[in-house]
This record gives C-alpha cells, structure tokens and sequence, in this order.
C-alpha cells in the first residue's frame, strides 16, 4: 500500500520556516513517499518578495503560484510540465547607468538542502538528468519561451566547486537588459521545472532541491563579440533556413539562401551551440575567451583521463548529458569516475579565441547528416 500524504504536516513545516536564500529564485522538492514518485511541492522565499542588488541590477524572485503542495505525482512529459501552473518570476532591473549582461544560472541548493527537519546524510539528490527546467521571457501579461524544455545536465557548467561537485552551478541563458536611460531598463521571466517523465523508480528515492540566481555584470567590463559566417552539409552547400542557436536561445539566427548566419552579443564563457536543420538538431559546444589572434581549437573527438564526470565536462567545455548519452553511462549515475586507460567519446567542443576587435567572421559550421554531428572551421 502507498503511503499517504499528511499535507497539514507539510503546511506546518513551509510555514514554520524562514528561507532566506541568496539570489534564489524558487526552490521544488522531491520527497520519498513510499515506492511511487515523490510529493512535489514549492517553497517560498519569504512571505514578501525578496530582492538582491547585484551591481547595477536589482533582482527581485516570487512565487506565481497560490499552490504550496500538488500532492503525489508521478513524472511528467515536457508538454505536462509546460502546461503546469507552478512558476516563480524574476524581475530584474537595471539601476544604472550602463546596459548590463546578466546570466541565469541554476544548480543544487544544498544550504537549505541539509538544514532541513529530518534531513540524513544517506539522502540522495534527483540527478541532474531528470531536472527539467524551461524559461519564459514574461512582458505585457504575454509569456513568450525563450528556453525550451531542456534538463540541468544538459547545460553548460557555469561555476565549478572542485571539493563538492554538489555546489556547480549551471547556466541556462545570457541576456542584456538596458540602462536607466534607455527605456528598457527592465526584464521578467518565468522559471517551470518539473521531474522527466525519463526518470526511472529509483528517483523516487530521491529529492528534488534547487535554486537558481541572477549573476550580473556591467557590460564593457569584457569584450563582447560578433560572430558570422556559413552553415553547410558536408559537401559544402550552403543550407537555406537552418537555425542556429547559442546558449538555448539566447541568441538565435536563421541561414539565408547564401548559408550565412550572425550571433551578436556574444561574451566570453561556455555555451550550447546548436544547429537546427530539417528537424534535426546538432548539439555541440562552443567556448569563447578573449585573446590577442583569432583562433579555433578543436577539444577533439575522445578523451582519456581519470577524473569524474563533473571535472570531464568543465575541463572539455561539454556537458554532462552529452557525457552520458555517448558513453552509455547509467543516466542515473551521473557520480561516475572514468576508467584510466580507456577512450570515452566528446561531442563536437570548441574554443574560440576572440581578438581586439569585436567582429569574428567566416566561423563556418559543416553539418554531417549521417552521423548527426557538425565541425567548425575559421577562415
């Protein structure tokens, strides 16, 4: 028989805490209830909303959501979660002078993870694989997706805690929002994260806590590029209506008849580069960093090293999900350590080096429809 849920217990306990979390959105919860899948429920921040000062940028998180508890359920399609009415908001505005970037990252929120009543140190986190998470870009009471469903491990590692792979953070989109005098000085979006209807019995046994933060900078604090060139297929023709996306749509472009593309607003950092052809998509990684020559270095097609998945994916500027799926690892696994001695695959990594001028031309993108993969060349 499966257990029950008392939610007059669970109200209790939401009540009877105060979170205050830096720079947290939202946190969704995962707990044990018997062999089915988790209760599942929100937790605000504060009963009022909390605001964070991040330079120039006032960050400001709530809840939407009038519901604290959905009760239990099981894991859900990416067209149920979309469809579910649980959301926290972040309004961002920009305080000063100068247009500033900001990133939106997201990772475990282990402080308030191990304060938790009842909390033992056998209690396991859902693995990154079946987080599901999707941003919308909210304006004018239209919600528009800007961040299709997609799950934590398959973003890029923003900041890694070598001691605790626990504390990375992961980076789900970039963006610019304009200075006090520019008339769009503001930003909301709209977070959903929900369980993957891909996760398996044991994450039921499994808890789901997270948050996820605004990270600003003043713009002009690092160089910002553009960069253009072609999409082809292998033979060297150009392709008409791909699209190709860098960091979950962040920045979007569609290919002309000519081939040619342009990304503007590019700063230096670890991004998905995606390629969207006849409904096919080529996943791929890019990394830019600023430098003194143009250049273009390949991470290669393989790896051989001792080190675990999380150290694999930042030094090789990949993701854990690609990790996984080439490799065939145990999805639920994702605390792996590779085998010294032994080839594991990489997806299609890339470093860019950028120079002093903004402008970086002819980065051609190749599309191997057989193996449904792409390279990148510089001219």
């Amino acid at each position: 028989m499966k257990k029950k849920i008392d939610f007059n217990k669970v109200t209790k306990f939401i009540k009877s805490k105060n979170f205050i979390i830096a720079c947290c959105v939202f946190v969704l919860t995962i707990s044990t209830i018997g062999y089915s899948y988790g209760a599942f429920f929100t937790v605000k921040t504060n009963s009022n909303n909390q605001s964070v000062t991040t330079g120039t940028l006032s960050v400001s998180y709530t809840n939407a959501s009038t519901s604290m508890d959905k009760g239990q359920m099981t894991s859900m399609s990416n067209e149920m979660g979309l469809a579910e009415a649980d959301n926290s908001l972040i309004y961002i505005q920009n305080t000063g002078t100068l247009d500033s970037t900001f990133t939106l990252t997201i990772g475990y929120d282990m402080d308030n993870f191990t304060s938790r009543t009842g909390y033992k140190e056998t209690d396991e986190l859902t693995p990154l694989d079946y987080v599901m998470v999707a941003v919308y870009e909210h304006s004018n009471n239209t919600d528009t997706l800007v961040v299709e469903p997609i799950s934590v491990a398959e973003l890029p590692l923003y900041e890694v805690d070598t001691n605790n792979s626990k504390n990375n953070r992961y980076a789900i989109l970039f963006d610019t929002v304009g200075s006090t005098t520019s008339g769009n000085a503001t930003k909301t979006y709209k977070v959903k994260m929900w369980l993957s209807d891909k996760a398996i019995p044991k994450a039921s046994y499994t808890y789901f806590y997270l948050n996820a933060e605004i990270v600003a900078e003043v713009e002009n604090a690092k160089m910002k590029y553009n960069i253009s060139g072609t999409v082809t297929d292998s033979n060297g023709t150009a392709l008409n209506g791909a699209v190709v996306s860098i960091q979950n749509g962040s920045l979007t472009s569609t290919t002309n008849a000519s081939g040619a593309y342009t990304l503007n607003g590019i700063y230096p950092g670890t991004y998905n580069l995606d390629i969207t052809y006849n409904n096919n998509t080529y996943k791929g990684n890019l990394t830019v960093i600023e430098g003194d020559t143009k250049s273009l270095v390949s991470y290669g097609t393989t790896f051989n090293t001792t080190s675990d998945i999380f150290s694999v994916a930042n030094t090789y500027k990949t993701t854990i999900d690609k990790i996984i799926k080439l490799n065939n690892i145990d999805s639920y696994s994702t605390e792996v350590t590779f085998a010294s001695g032994t080839t594991y695959n990489l997806a299609p990594t890339y470093k860019l080096t950028g120079a002093a001028e903004a402008n970086i031309t002819n980065l051609k993108i190749a599309l191997n429809t057989t193996d449904n993969i792409y390279t990148l060349t510089l001219n």
